[in-house]
Formats: C-alpha cells, sequence, structure tokens
C-alpha cells in the first residue's frame, strides 16, 4: 500500500502540478486562456560545451551533457511559445569546469563564454550562486557587466536579480535601507497576454560562510524570507502571479543555523503569496512542493545540475477566472539506450560553434600543458573504503599547503610554521577513469578531475573525542550493498582522516555511532582529551550545517562553524585579491611540478595511510596463516628504516586476526643475542617482548647458547614463549639420552592439525662455546644430533615427523636453525628435506639468507616449500595454507599497519633505557684517535691510523686464547673518531656501529697475502683514494709499495679473483716473523669479509670456521677496553699514524698529527636525499660494480637499491641508460 501510495504522490508531482493562482479558484479551460512557459536552469557549473573533461581532447563536444545540447530544446520551446517563454538561470554558473575556469583566471579581459552563451539563447534572468563569488569581485563584476550590457548582433543582454543582496553602506547607513547590491532590480513584472507574473530573485545569503571577506566586499546578506515579506505587497498589487527564482535549495536543515534565512520550504509554507518556485543550489533532480500557509501545495522546481536536465512549468492561465493550472517537470537532457547513456538533443549548430574557439583555446593553451610525471597509477578502485595512493595524496597536499612555510602570511603567529599532525577529505572527484592518474605526463587539464571544487584549507585544533566522532559520523554512512561495502550519498560526504602514525579500524558490523574500534597515534590509543593539529577544506570547516559538525555537537563536542579560536592557519591568504595559489588544485599543481623537478622525477602512487574497514559479521577466512621470524638478533630499534620492529610484527598479526579464524607467529632462532638490547639482560626483555607480540612457538638458535647453558635452558623452558627442537639431547658417558625440549607442537586449528618440527644446527658446538655443553670435569651431558654425515640430524628429524604424523598432523612444518650455507653442509636445511620424507614445509634461519619460497625435494621426490627472511627483521616471513591444502609463502619488507601499542611502549622504554646506559663511562682516553684529518679525508680507508690499529688489537684480543696469530678490520668498518676524555659503551657503537660479528678461521699464508694485497690495491700517494676494503691490522706487519701498479684481477661483481703479476705488498711479517706462503695461520676478523666475502675478500669464503659469529664489533671494543686495556686506552694509541704496522713507499701525504674528531655519518642537519647524485648505467653494470666504483664498496649496493626501489623491481635487473641515485660516497 506504501509503495502505491508514494508511486501516485510521485506522478502527480512530475507529470503536472495543477495548482491554482493565490486567492483564485481552480481554472475551467476556455477561449479566454493563454499559455507560457519558463524554462530554467542552474548549477550548470561550467558545462557549457559538451565535454567530459576527464575523457581528455578527443572527447571534446561529444559529453552527453552541456548547454550546447539544451540550446537545441531552448529554441524549440521559443519556436513554440515566441514571447511566451521566459528563460533563466540560477547561478553556480562559472565553477565547476575547466574551460570557465580557464576564462576567469587567465582570459579575465575577453568576453566570459557562459555569459556569450546566455545572451546568445536570450536568457531573461541570472540569479548569481554561491561559487560566483569563489573568484572574487573582479572576476563577477566583469562576468556581469557583460551579461547586462547592450545588446550586440544577436546577443541580447539578461537582468541580474538578487533581491536580498543589499549595499552594504547604505545599510550601515541606515538599518531600514533596501538599496540593492550595484542596483540590481529587486524583482521584475513580465506580462504574458495581459497576464502579469512578477519574478523575484533571490540569491544564497550564507557566501559569508564560504568565502573570503575581500570575495563579497560590499555586500550585505539578508534572509530571503525577509525579502521577500518586504516586497510581498508591492509584488501583489502589480501582478496576477507571483515566481520566485532563488539559489537556494530546500534546506530542511539550514546552512545558516535559521530558516528564515534560506529554506525556500520555509519560505512557502510562511507565505500564501507564491504561485510556483525554481530552486537551485541542491542539484535536485525532482519536482518538489511544500504547503503554504493556506494549505495549498506550491511546486517547487530543482532543475538538476551540470546541464543534466531544464526545469520547465508550463503555465495555463485562464483570465476570465484569474486561476492557472501548472505543469511542472524537469526535462531530462539524456536517456538509456540499450543500458548506455545516450543525449536526448543535438548540440545547437550556433551555440556551438561561437563556443567551439573558446573550447579549443581551453584545451591547447591550458589543458594539455604538462605540468609533470606519475611514476605509476593512481587507481580509482576502492575510494572511501580502503587506503588509497590518491587520497593520500590529495591529503599530504593538503597538510602541505595550510602551514606558513615562507613566514609571509602570519609573521607574529608562531604556531602556523608547523604542518599539521592530520587532515580530512572526501574525494572530490569527478569522472570515471579506471585511473585517476595514469602514469606518464600529467597535464593541467587532469586537476579538474581530481578535484572539482576551489576549496581552501584551514589547519584547526581539534581534540581526540572530536577526530572520533568524525569519524563516526562518515562511519555511519557505510552500509552493505550486494554482499559490497558501500557508502550512503555517495564519496563526496565521506571523509577519510591522513596522518603520519595516526591509524584506526572501522567495523562495519557496529551499530552507527561505535563503528571506531581502534584508534591510534604513533601507536597509542588516542585519548578524549588529546590535541591534535588538523587540516580539512573551508566546505567542511565553515558550513554549519553539514552532517559531521551536526553529529559532533550531538555527542557532546562544541563544535561552532568557523570558529576563529581554532584557526591555526588558512590557505586563503594565498587567495586574496584574485589570487589562486592557496587553493586546491593549484596547491596539486605546485606539488606535482616540484616532486618533477626533484630527484624523485615525478610523484609515486604509494599508499602510506593506515585505516581499515572490518566487518566483524562476515565470514573470516578459513586460510591458516603462520608469520615467522629468523635470526631477529635483537635488532628491535629498526633506527635505519630498514625493517620492523616486533611492534610491526605484532600489529600485522592483529589485522590478521581479524579476517582470519587461525593466525599463528613463530620464530625459528638467534633473537636473544646480537645486540646490547638483548645482553645487557640476557635476552630477558627480549622474550617479554616476543609474549607480548603474541608468539606462539620458537626453536633454539645457536645464539640461544651464548649466554651459558643455565641460560639457554632459561630461555627454552621459560614458560612465556614454547621451545621445541628434536635434535637437542641429555648425553651421559658418550651416550644419547632424552631430549632436552619437546620435538615438536600440534596446534589443533578447527580441526586442521598443524605440527611443528623444531631443529636446531649441530653447529652450534663451534659456533657458540663448546665448555657450555660440559661438566665442569670437561665431559659433554648435552649433545646436538649431527653426525659427520648428517644422518643423526636426519634420524631425528623424521622420528619427530613419524611421530606427529601417528598422532594425526594434517601438515607437517619444519621450524629449523640450519641455513642453507655450503659450509654448513651436511647439515643444511636443503640436505635434511633431502633425507626426509612428511615435511610439508620448512623455515628456516642461521644463515641469514634471503628465501622467499624454494621448492626442495624430499626423500620420496615430494616438493617441500623452504623459506627464510634473512636477517634483523628485514622481512616478515608469511605461509598460508589454503582450503584445498596450497602452501605459500611470501616475505614482507613492510607492514601497512598500526603497531602493537602494548608491544611498542614495552621496546621504547626498553630501547631508552639501553640508550641511556651505553653512555656509561666504562673507561678514558689519553689521546685521539683519529680516521679524518681536517680535510675531512677518511684516513682509515688509504692507510694505518691510531683507530685502526685499535680496532684491530679488540678482534686479537678476543681469540688471544685460541692462539690468534693476525687480526684484519676493513677501513670502512671504522666509522668514527674518538676524542681524549671519557670511554663509554656508546663510544664503542659509534667506532663499530655495523653489528657485524667477530670470527676466527684458519688460513694459508696466501691467503693472507692476497688479502693484503686486495685491501692495498688503491693505497698511493693520494689520500683521497678511498677504499672501505683497505685492511687495519693486528700482529702483523707489511709494506706497499706505491709505485707498483695494482695487478689484481676483479671478477664482474667486483670482488677478487686473483693477482696477475707482482704485488704491491712486500716484507710482511706475522709475529715479526717473515710470512710463509704454505704455512696456516689462525685470523679472526668479522663475518662480513672472512665469510660473506663482503668488500670483495672471496680467498677466505671456501675456509673452515674455527668460531662463527662470536661477539658483536662493538662489544668487541667493550671487551677490549674493559679486560685487555683495564680501562685506559693509554700511550700506545697516541699517534694518529698508528704503531707503524704498514709502511707506504713512494707515498708523500702522511696524516694529520691532529685529525679532526668528525664522524663519518653525516650531519644530522643535512638531508640525504640532498647528498645524492644520479648515476647513469652503463653497459656492463651491476649494482656490486657501480658501488664499488662509485661508493667504493662492492658491499653498497643494498644502499643503491634501498635508494632506488621505486624504479628497481629486481636487483639483478638494470638497464642501460637507467637513472639512479647513488648516496654519500
Amino acid at each position: 500500500m506504501k509503495k502505491i501510495l508514494s508511486l501516485f504522490l510521485t506522478l502527480a508531482i512530475v507529470i503536472g502540478l495543477f495548482v491554482p493562482a493565490a486567492s483564485a479558484e481552480p481554472a475551467i479551460p476556455g477561449a479566454t486562456t493563454t499559455e507560457f512557459a519558463f524554462l530554467v536552469t542552474s548549477d550548470l557549473h561550467g558545462q557549457i560545451y559538451s565535454t567530459d573533461y576527464s575523457a581528455g581532447y578527443e572527447a571534446s563536444g561529444t559529453g552527453t551533457t552541456g548547454l550546447t545540447r539544451i540550446a537545441t530544446y531552448i529554441k524549440q520551446m521559443r519556436a513554440k511559445y515566441g514571447e511566451n517563454l521566459y528563460l533563466a538561470d540560477l547561478g553556480d554558473t562559472i565553477q565547476g569546469a575547466p574551460l570557465t575556469y580557464y576564462y576567469a583566471f587567465n582570459k579575465p579581459e575577453t568576453d566570459d563564454p557562459a555569459m556569450k552563451a546566455f545572451r546568445t539563447l536570450g536568457y531573461d534572468l541570472w540569479v548569481p550562486g554561491n561559487h560566483e563569488f569563489n573568484y572574487g569581485l573582479d572576476i563577477l563584476n566583469h562576468q556581469m557587466d557583460y551579461l547586462t550590457s547592450d545588446a550586440s548582433g544577436k546577443e541580447t543582454p539578461a537582468a541580474i536579480m538578487a533581491a536580498n543582496y543589499l549595499d552594504a553602506q547604505a545599510r550601515k547607513t541606515d538599518p531600514n535601507s533596501w538599496k540593492t547590491w550595484k542596483n540590481y532590480k529587486p524583482y521584475e513584472i513580465r506580462e504574458f497576454d495581459g497576464v502579469k507574473v512578477a519574478i523575484i530573485g533571490l540569491a544564497n545569503p550564507n557566501i559569508p560562510k564560504w568565502d573570503i571577506p575581500a570575495n563579497w566586499e560590499g555586500i550585505h546578506f539578508a534572509g530571503i524570507y525577509e525579502t521577500y515579506k518586504h516586497y510581498e505587497a508591492e509584488m501583489k498589487a502589480k501582478a496576477d502571479m507571483i515566481a520566485v527564482m532563488t539559489h537556494c535549495g530546500m534546506a530542511y536543515t539550514s546552512e545558516a543555523g535559521d530558516l528564515a534565512m534560506d529554506s525556500v520550504k520555509y519560505l512557502v509554507e510562511h507565505t500564501n503569496s507564491i504561485d510556483f518556485v525554481f530552486s537551485g543550489h541542491e542539484h535536485g533532480t525532482k519536482v518538489l512542493s511544500a504547503n503554504n500557509t493556506d494549505g495549498k501545495s506550491i511546486p517547487i522546481v530543482q532543475p538538476n545540475t551540470k546541464a543534466k536536465a531544464i526545469g520547465q512549468i508550463i503555465v495555463t492561465y485562464d483570465k476570465a477566472t484569474k486561476t492557472a493550472t501548472l505543469d511542472a517537470k524537469d526535462v531530462p537532457m539524456t536517456q538509456k539506450v540499450s543500458g548506455k547513456t545516450v543525449p536526448c538533443y543535438d548540440i545547437d549548430p550556433e551555440l556551438g560553434q561561437i563556443l567551439k574557439p573558446y573550447e579549443e583555446a581551453t584545451w591547447k593553451d591550458y589543458m594539455l600543458q604538462v605540468i609533470g610525471q606519475s611514476n605509476g597509477d593512481y587507481s580509482a578502485a576502492g575510494l572511501g573504503t580502503a587506503p588509497s595512493a590518491f587520497m593520500d595524496l590529495v591529503n599530504r597536499v593538503q597538510i602541505l599547503g595550510a602551514y606558513d612555510r615562507t613566514g609571509k602570511n602570519t609573521p607574529n603567529n608562531p604556531d602556523d610554521d608547523t604542518p599539521a599532525q592530520l587532515s580530512i577529505s572526501a574525494p572530490l572527484t569527478s569522472g570515471s577513469k579506471e585511473n585517476l592518474i595514469p602514469k606518464g605526463d600529467i597535464c593541467l587539464g587532469d586537476m579538474f578531475s581530481l578535484y572539482r571544487f576551489e576549496n581552501w584549507f584551514y589547519q584547526i585544533r581539534m581534540s581526540g573525542k572530536e577526530v572520533r566522532t568524525w569519524l563516526e559520523y562518515s562511519a555511519s554512512k557505510l552500509y552493505e550493498n550486494n554482499g559490497k561495502l558501500d557508502i550512503k550519498g555517495g564519496l563526496t560526504y565521506y571523509d577519510v582522516i591522513y596522518g603520519d602514525g595516526f591509524s584506526y579500524t572501522i567495523d562495519a558490523a557496529q551499530p552507527a555511532g561505535s563503528r571506531v574500534v581502534r584508534m591510534t597515534y604513533n601507536a597509542k590509543p588516542v585519548t578524549d582529551d588529546q590535541v591534535f593539529t588538523v587540516v580539512l577544506n573551508n566546505y567542511l570547516f565553515v558550513v554549519k550545517g553539514f552532517g559531521n559538525k551536526n553529529s559532533l555537537n550531538s555527542h557532546g563536542c562544541t563544535f561552532k562553524a568557523n570558529d576563529p579560536d581554532r584557526i591555526i592557519y588558512s590557505s586563503q591568504f594565498d587567495m586574496i585579491n584574485g589570487e589562486d595559489e592557496g587553493q586546491a588544485r593549484s596547491l596539486l599543481v605546485n606539488y606535482i611540478k616540484e616532486q618533477t623537478a626533484g630527484q624523485s622525477k615525478g610523484i609515486t602512487p604509494n599508499i602510506t595511510s593506515n585505516w581499515k574497514i572490518i566487518n566483524s559479521s562476515s565470514a573470516k577466512s578459513d586460510d591458516i596463516v603462520v608469520l615467522y621470524t629468523n635470526d631477529v638478533h635483537t635488532y628491535i630499534d629498526n633506527k635505519t628504516g630498514k625493517g620492523l620492529r616486533y611492534s610491526d610484527v605484532a600489529g600485522y598479526r592483529d589485522d590478521l586476526l581479524d579476517t582470519h579464524k587461525n593466525v599463528l607467529l613463530v620464530d625459528a632462532g638467534d633473537h636473544v643475542q646480537g645486540t646490547a638490547y638483548g645482553g645487557m639482560d640476557s635476552g630477558a626483555t627480549i622474550l617479554k617482548l616476543m609474549q607480548t607480540a603474541g608468539y606462539d612457538l620458537a626453536t633454539l638458535g645457536n645464539h640461544e647458547f651464548d649466554y651459558g647453558m643455565e641460560l639457554a635452558l632459561a630461555i627454552a623452558k621459560n614458560g612465556i614463549v614454547p621451545y621445541i627442537s628434536c635434535n637437542f639431547y641429555h648425553e651421559k658417558d658418550g651416550v644419547k639420552g632424552a631430549n632436552v625440549l619437546d620435538s615438536y607442537k600440534i596446534f589443533d586449528l578447527d580441526g586442521k592439525k598443524v605440527a611443528f618440527v623444531g631443529i636446531t644446527t649441530p653447529e652450534s658446538f663451534t659456533k657458540s662455546t663448546p665448555k657450555y655443553f660440559q661438566d665442569s670435569n670437561g665431559n659433554y651431558i648435552y649433545g646436538i644430533a649431527g653426525g659427520v654425515d648428517g644422518q643423526a640430524l636426519y634420524d631425528s628429524v623424521q622420528a619427530a615427523i613419524d611421530a606427529v604424523k601417528a598422532a594425526g598432523a594434517d601438515y607437517v612444518i619444519g621450524l629449523a636453525h640450519l641455513g642453507v650455507d655450503e659450509s654448513s653442509r651436511p647439515w643444511t636445511s636443503k640436505d635434511v628435506i633431502a633425507h626426509v620424507t612428511g615435511l610439508d614445509a620448512l623455515l628456516d634461519g642461521h644463515s641469514h639468507s634471503v628465501v622467499e619460497q624454494e621448492l626442495v625435494k624430499d626423500k620420496a621426490g615430494r616438493d617441500v616449500v623452504l623459506s627464510q627472511t634473512g636477517s634483523y627483521l628485514k622481512n616478515l616471513g608469511q605461509l598460508t595454507i589454503t582450503a584445498n591444502g596450497q602452501i605459500t609463502t611470501k616475505l614482507l619488507s613492510s607492514v601497512s599497519t598500526v603497531q602493537n601499542w602494548a608491544v611498542k611502549e614495552l621496546e621504547d622504554a626498553w630501547i631508552a633505557q639501553i640508550d641511556a646506559e651505553l653512555g656509561q663511562k666504562i673507561g678514558s682516553i689519553d689521546s685521539v684517535l683519529g680516521n679524518h684529518n681536517k680535510d675531512g679525508k677518511r684516513l682509515v680507508r688509504s692507510r694505518e691510523t691510531n683507530t685502526g690499529d685499535f680496532a684491530a688489537d679488540a678482534l686479537y684480543h678476543l681469540f688471544l686464547d685460541q692462539g690468534v696469530d693476525v687480526a684484519i678490520m676493513n677501513g670502512g668498518g671504522i666509522r668514527a673518531n674518538v676524542d681524549a676524555g671519557p670511554w663509554s659503551f656508546k663510544t664503542c657503537k659509534t667506532v663499530s656501529p655495523f653489528g657485524n660479528v667477530a670470527c676466527l678461521q684458519r688460513v694459508t699464508g696466501q691467503m693472507l697475502l692476497d688479502a693484503l694485497e686486495w685491501g692495498a690495491r688503491s693505497a698511493d700517494a693520494d689520500i683521497a683514494k678511498e677504499n672501505g676494503g683497505f685492511l687495519q691490522v693486528s700482529g702483523v706487519t707489511f709494506t706497499i709499495d706505491a709505485s707498483v701498479p695494482s695487478s689484481v684481477r676483479l671478477s664482474d661483481q667486483g670482488a677478487f679473483l686473483g693477482v696477475d703479476g707482482p704485488y704491491r705488498v712486500t716484507d710482511v711479517k706475522v709475529g715479526g716473523q717473515p710470512l710463509e706462503l704454505d704455512k696456516v695461520y689462525t685470523v679472526s676478523s668479522h663475518n662480513y669479509m672472512i665469510k660473506s666475502g663482503g668488500d670483495g675478500f672471496t680467498m677466505f669464503q671456501d675456509n673452515t670456521l674455527l668460531k662463527d659469529s662470536v661477539m658483536l664489533d662493538n662489544q668487541a671494543l667493550i671487551d677490549f677496553v674493559i679486560g685487555g686495556l683495564n680501562g685506559q686506552v693509554g700511550t700506545d694509541y697516541q699517534n694518529p699514524a698508528g704503531q707503524g704496522r704498514i709502511t707506504i713507499l713512494n707515498a708523500s701525504s702522511q696524516p694529520d698529527e691532529t685529525p679532526e674528531t668528525q664522524p663519518e655519518t653525516e650531519p644530522e642537519t643535512t638531508t640525504p636525499e640532498a647528498q645524492n647524485r644520479i648515476y647513469t648505467v652503463q653497459k656492463g653494470d651491476s649494482l656490486w660494480r657501480i658501488a664499488a666504483k662509485e661508493l667504493g664498496a662492492g658491499r653498497r649496493w643494498q644502499e643503491i637499491y634501498e635508494l632506488n626501489r621505486s624504479a628497481i623491481s629486481n636487483p639483478a635487473l638494470i638497464f642501460v641508460g637507467q637513472e639512479l641515485k647513488l648516496p654519500q660516497a
């Protein structure tokens, strides 16, 4: 019944409204009747020429709507009605499309194309809209003067009416003055075959709420009801009918806060003299109505927007009875044909020809100008329902545009010199392009589809409660539409909030008003009284009637529109006197130009915002997800920005739990040792972090034994994080006993049993300390199954697999600390897989290898998924088991998530505590340890220095009890000078910050000679020829003859291959004795060189390690200062040139006696970007070769890769001619 009634009412309004003139009886058709018509357009927003400007130049003139098409209908009606046709427009004409914008700002002296069209078509009336004031009075006055100017050729003038726009000066002099602005007449009497109709124009009075004062200077804005009542009596006395033409809407909720000011509905309901209304502003698409004080229904026609329709009322008036019949409707300009929108009317040839030159000039002289480049596609997908690169771009521009970067605007306001923390915006795009900004050239014309309005921006203060309430209002518009989230009312009024460190989660399944279930800033929950600086556009801030403000005020927030007490800055300062720099599109243009001119060579579509919408009532995924880490080595601070933190891992896990039923988090060992963050309390805080992050399981790595067996067992049996290992066992008299830990753990996940088998590397014996596995008498009481041929290891793993299979495991995953290095055979993860059956996947650690997913055949020839994340939380692994049993793995170098606050709070507190404690004095130094001369040359990279001697001696001292012969240290690993004075933990970390670990290896004399020759290949009289691989030494002396050309042979990757000619290095003595090439020596260094071939030292890579990863480089320095020097770095290191271990012949430059105290790292006030150089890839280049050639060390190829990730998808694939940014050499 309700549907039938609704249909009846709709038909009654749209098909025809039969309304008697006020105070008259219903009309009776007869010979005394006459018919006349009103045609009214409104809110054209520049849609004069029939063009979809988002579709490109090729689409010019092919659009389905435009005044050029409406003109055809107008001429048809004029042919029918002649002088009995009244033609009007209700404003918002010149803003919104490139054609009118271009001529307003770039060709202000030229006749405006919209006004020319009105004059050509014979418009009778124009009522200005609110957007007419956006461009300033100079532009508006020029256009109005042209519209009302004398007839010229086929052009005729139109009247301008705005009865409620009064002369401000006259009103100030006389509060009762009704002198109109610019003396425009308030109404006119138009006669149609003797029938007199009073037509009054009422403009929108809310301009001061939307535009700066300079744009409406001289105008007093009266309410439409007050104005109408002022003229009502005289209009009734002069006319048979009264028509209202207004740029005010129905305004069920007044934008002015007073319905009498701007509500057409209020106006009709409080009068009885109006016969019909044409209403603009609200872009309405229907014929509405309201009852007057006599109870009569008065039609209110809203003519749509952007030339999609024209409002029409046909009046049939009976002169004898003085009654009128009204046929009110919107005449659509488009129709659906086979599902496609097509125009109802052709373009009027005459008007099209007149406007074509304007259109062509707009494209060629403006729209097609290239302003910059996009390095990728900015997709339109998901706007409003998921973070997008486009909305991040808009919000970033808003933030950068809403603070005083120059100090010129408000020099006495120091608060406005800082960018805001947050930005609020809605997708104000137009068109239907799949990519809002396609990769390639960006033109000026693109700005109009990216941001429709000439908004400017305010930076204001808002509380946490206000921010949350604002979000709740947006979230209230979410609803489910055919199984997908949709937004009531469309995207234009749906706001998202952006800010570095700001994150929120909306649960669409919760009741409106309680949907923001998580909101954090810098990972900390936002409190109601927290204060934020926020950017939003002028419409959001100044319009009182917007729902978000009503919502704020109804939830206990006092949020006044345009509240001056909140304002910190406004970009309107850049728009005074008609300038355009502070409005949205201009700010976008400037940002794109800046980015294109800079090193990034354009804008790049990156998503940096961090929010999401979930639906907790939706079914969660049945996929089983296992997150995994390995070899974190207590790198919890991520100060390099090239890795994750435990708080990131926990936050990502939290996110997955929103959408997945089953999520596990595991670690494959080496997590409690590596930096002072682990060493200072033997890993206790690390375990607490892992527990708080939600780790479900871990296995023992070799470094879990570094604090001794007692602590290793305490870690493994801590009850905080469960540990498993199938091959770590008790031993007595050489006989294997029971396992120390559980061999496996089975998780029952919704009926699917997932088993993990723990595996510990047998190398733990050599890569930790053997005595930890012994009793006080030297007898082994703990063992790790390995076997010379690996069979003991394989048998232990197979037994665990068989046990979990017998227990009903559906999936078996190895959680192993084995690695893939050849030097670890036969105990590598690949060896294990190849010698067992039953594994589905193996999550590995130990070798610090990055293995995203590799399929390895097991003993039965079945594929097993192998993965390893690398080290130091540079990646997070994710294994997924789908419902059909498919297993995949991937590595995540970053995660778009909010950090888990509980974990972050613990991280931050521990990092701050340890960093503070590292400042504790552990000794003193008598002299300056210098690496640099006064010119900043890094001498440690080209000759012996006292700092180099000291660092090498620390490595030598570490292995004194192991019979070390020689210690070598690369000069590039020594990073700072040290002033005379106190020596702290932090001093050691500053000198050796990389976290390399000390190793011990047996090498031949020939290998040692090759290493010295390789390090000396660049040494000569020029101290500027730095080489990060120049060796600082202990236990050995040698001479470099710089006159002998280097004859070392390099690989394609810039590493050592051999020596083809005479050696530059001579007179090598170890412990004072000449070097014997066939003799085996024990050499101490760190993993970077002697294990990984860093700096090209490949001569060591196939040798047997006696000790692997024993101690961090900076901890070795600490051990040396305290244990070797008793806290006093004395006169042995007073000579900046060192102790004479290295002699360079034919080198005239020597180190200064007073080196400058200058850390190698860049000054904090200099940004890395300012020191980047551009390198063009040459034939034969690789990243390693470029790094070796340009940066002095091939190992630095990763720095180049990280700096150019947006341009390099695969570090092995670079192309001739490609431009790469290089870090500082």
